[in-house]
Order: C-alpha cells, then sequence, then structure tokens
C-alpha cells in the first residue's frame, strides 16, 4: 500500500554537527528532488535508477538562491527502508541550513513527517512487521551493546519466527477441531483429548517461556535502579563518582552537600544501571532538608537495589540504626557498604552482622577505588538473578508481554475445558480469540489507535 503523499523529515538530532540528513519518502520524493537539486558536475542525474549519489546544491527555486552544498541519495522502490522512493540531502549539520532545506521540500509538496512515519510505512508496505518495528526503537534507545545485540536479532525477525511457529501450531489444531465439527459424520482422523491436552499444554509451556523473557527484556531495555543511601558525609556522592569514573556530584566535608537527587546510567556487565545519589536520611527542620530527605525516600521506593552506606572510620550511631530500620521497611534488595576503610576502621563488624545476618557487607574506599570491582560484581549477581537463564534470549515490550498473557489465558481456558468436555465449539473459539492476539504482537490485526500509540514514540525522521 503505497502512500499518494511524500513525507519529509530531518533524520539527525538538531544542533550543530557536521553533517545533518533531511529525509523524502513517497511517490514524489524524486520529483521534489529533481527541483531543488542542481548538480555540481556534468554527470547526468539518472532519477530512474537506483542506490546512487550525487554532488551538488540545494537551491530555492522560486528565489533562485542556493542553500547548502549536499550530497543528494536516491534510492528507487521497493528496496529502500520504507518501499518508498527515497531521497535523502545529506547537508552540513547547523540548524539553519537543514530547516531551510525542509522549508523548500514543503514548499514543494512534502509533507512534514509525523513521528516514527518512516517506520509507519516500513510496516504498512510489509517490509518488517510490527514486532520489527517496534525493535528500530529498541535500536534507537539502546543503553548498551547488549541491549542493541538483542534488538538487532529482534529486527532481523528472532520474535516474529517464535511468535509465529506457536501460531502455525495453534492453527493446525484448530483446523482439525473445526474439521471433527464440520465433518463430524464422515471418517476423518480425529485427535484424541489426551493429545489435543499434550499438546495445548506444549503451546501454554512455549508461551509462558516468552513471557518470562520479557522481564529480561525490560531489565535491558530500562535497566535496574540502584539508589545510594545512608547517613549524610558516609561518601555517597564519591562512591557515584567512582563508579561514574568523572566528578559528577559535588564531594565536600561539609555534611548536607547533596541537596537533590542525582541520576546517572552506567553500564555493569553488560546491564544498563541507573545510579542514584541521594542526600543523608536524617531529620531536620530546615526546609531545603526536609524536601532533599523527601527526594531520597521517593527514590528509595523506586529502587530495585538499595546501596546502604555506612562509614567504616567511625562507630554505629543511633542515626545509623534509625536509617537501618528505614531501609529495611521498604523490603528491597540490600547490599551494605562499609565505606571508608582506607582510614582506621572502628566500625563493628559483629553488630553489622547481627542487624543484618543474610548480608555479606562489601568494603570500599570510595576515594580510592578499592572495593568498587567487587560492589560492581554483587551489583550483576543481583541482576542475573532476576533474568531468564535462557540463552536465546529475545526483547520483549510490555505490549508484547501483554498479548501473550492473553493467548496463555485462552489457552489455558481450552486445557481446562478439555478437562470438562468443553464443546468442541467453544474449543475452537478460544484457539481463535489465542491467535487474534498472537497477530496482535506481529500487527496482522490492529487497529488504528494502537499503531498510532506505538509510533507516537519514535523521534520525528525515524
Amino acid at each position: 500500500m503505497i502512500a499518494k503523499d511524500t513525507i519529509v523529515a530531518i533524520s539527525t538530532p538538531i544542533g550543530q554537527s557536521g553533517i545533518g540528513i533531511v529525509r523524502m519518502s513517497g511517490n514524489r520524493a524524486f520529483d521534489i528532488a529533481r527541483r531543488i537539486f542542481s548538480s555540481s558536475s556534468r554527470t547526468k542525474i539518472s532519477w530512474n535508477s537506483s542506490f546512487k549519489m550525487y554532488y551538488g546544491w540545494i537551491v530555492d527555486p522560486d528565489k533562485n538562491e542556493r542553500i547548502d552544498e549536499v550530497i543528494l541519495s536516491l534510492m528507487k522502490a521497493p528496496r529502500t527502508y520504507t518501499r518508498e522512493d527515497i531521497a535523502e540531502i545529506n547537508c552540513h549539520g547547523g540548524l539553519v541550513p537543514l530547516r531551510k532545506i525542509l522549508e523548500v521540500c514543503l514548499k514543494q509538496g512534502a509533507r512534514l513527517a509525523e513521528p516514527g512515519e518512516f517506520t509507519r510505512r516500513a510496516f504498512l508496505n510489509g517490509r518488517i512487521d510490527l514486532s520489527q518495528a517496534e525493535s528500530v526503537l529498541d535500536i534507537v534507545q539502546a543503553k548498551t551493546e547488549k541491549t542493541l545485540k538483542l534488538a538487532v536479532k529482534s529486527l532481523e525477525g528472532k520474535l516474529s519466527k517464535c511468535i509465529l511457529a506457536i501460531r502455525e501450531e495453534m492453527v493446525d489444531i484448530l483446523s482439525l477441531i473445526e474439521a471433527e465439527i464440520d465433518f463430524c459424520d464422515e471418517d476423518i482422523q480425529a485427535l484424541s483429548k489426551e493429545e489435543k491436552e499434550k499438546r495445548i499444554d506444549s503451546l501454554i509451556k512455549k508461551v509462558e517461556k516468552l513471557i518470562d523473557r520479557a522481564t529480561t527484556s525490560q531489565i535491558y531495555r530500562e535497566g535496574v535502579k540502584v539508589v545510594i543511601t545512608g547517613k549524610t558525609n558516609v561518601g555517597k556522592s564519591s562512591l557515584l563518582n567512582t563508579l561514574l569514573e568523572r566528578e559528577r556530584a559535588i564531594v565536600s566535608h561539609i555534611p548536607g552537600t547533596t541537596r537533590d537527587t542525582i541520576e546517572e546510567t552506567i553500564n555493569i556487565k553488560g546491564f544498563p544501571v541507573c545510579i542514584i545519589d541521594t542526600a543523608g536520611l536524617g531529620e531536620s527542620k530546615d526546609p531545603l532538608d526536609k524536601e532533599s530527605i523527601k527526594r531520597a525516600y521517593d527514590s528509595l521506593k523506586m529502587a530495585d537495589i538499595i546501596l546502604l552506606m555506612v562509614d567504616g572510620s567511625l562507630p554505629l550511631e543511633e542515626e545509623d540504626e534509625k536509617i537501618f530500620s528505614v531501609v529495611k521497611n521498604f523490603k528491597k534488595q540490600i547490599l551494605l557498604v562499609i565505606n571508608k576503610i582506607d582510614l582506621p576502621l572502628k566500625i563493628s563488624k559483629s553488630k553489622l552482622r547481627k542487624i543484618f545476618p543474610s548480608l555479606s557487607p562489601v568494603e570500599t574506599s570510595a576515594t580510592q577505588g578499592t572495593g568498587i570491582d567487587k560492589l560492581k560484581t554483587q551489583i550483576a549477581s543481583f541482576i542475573l538473578g532476576k533474568i531468564s537463564s535462557d540463552s536465546e534470549e529475545i526483547m520483549i515490550n510490555l505490549r508484547q508481554k501483554n498479548c501473550l498473557k492473553k493467548t496463555k489465558s485462552c489457552l489455558s481456558r481450552a486445557k481446562e475445558g478439555l478437562k470438562n468436555n468443553l464443546s468442541e465449539e467453544l474449543l475452537a473459539l478460544e484457539l481463535r480469540e489465542g491467535i487474534t492476539h498472537l497477530d496482535e504482537i506481529t500487527g496482522y490485526r490492529l487497529g488504528e489507535e494502537v499503531l498510532d500509540r506505538i509510533f507516537s514514540q519514535f523521534c520525528i525522521g525515524k
């Protein structure tokens, strides 16, 4: 379904850079390019050829005025990203030349693309299915190499193949059941009740496996939140800076230097980890300190892991024990960190063991980098404990997970119905509904409203 209109957008981030790209897609892309492009060589432009690049100038035809020196790339349908004619203008990356070229394209009849519209056309024109289109967003937003690798597998169609294999088996069972219904008077080979149960149970396990992978996908996509907490001046900001390997937070011997939360994402063993530095917990009458403490509490509520820091150069105080009680109430994964081990040790480890009998403290010197690798290993171990052990990992987002859950519910009802001698007609109905939910993942059956919601997450130009 080649669209009738031609869309245009700036496909590179707005700002100053060496190169910027203005992309057009549609049946008038070449015609518009012909009007605004002037070749700087004697080379004749072949407007019927594909994958050709030409050096020249973009000219405003209304003013006969050169705008920028460019490289024009021509890609002819159907072997393009959108399966439509595509003209890409590689110009200088300043804000003014990019916008001027965009304006000229719009004046010549192109329409400004909506967010994700190029990828949406690739889906609507059948070059990729919906799960592959969504993987494009995962590639753009990938925070680690591992996330990128998994997203590329989805773009290659790995998730689609898994879904289609399950769908094919469901259709096979459904066709046999419907044959029993339609040709009950004829001598046809029917599946036994036991065989139906066995095959449906196998499908449930395959769907469950994909649902489990969604948890892993969420971790790779969004990462985990690690909140550093403890009383003031235990070295929280120093630890943040050491983990980031740069001076992100202000460090001072004066207590209460950190007033706001500071968030940064780092890569630990291939996982994106959002490290959040917070103000020291405690009590204060100062309005600013109160707000800082409130924000620290809000961060702890969202944490996947709490790095509870204590000062190893001081004995445990009543303030420490109050913070321990607060942190325990959040019922989160806690990693206990004894900091400042470069100074004489005065903290009681035996007292810590009584308070946290199941925790093995990590001893660090945030200023000197001691124990940081061990701390990273413990964070990675926690993450690995949450993800699927399946080596064939696939990126599955929340929308896809919900579709799989609906398919599982249909299969579970069918399995239960078999045990209760459910009629073949109702059994077939459950299987048909389950297949419909699978089709929502690949996009074979999906309304415009859902498509709008999915592609609105994309940037304009992609």
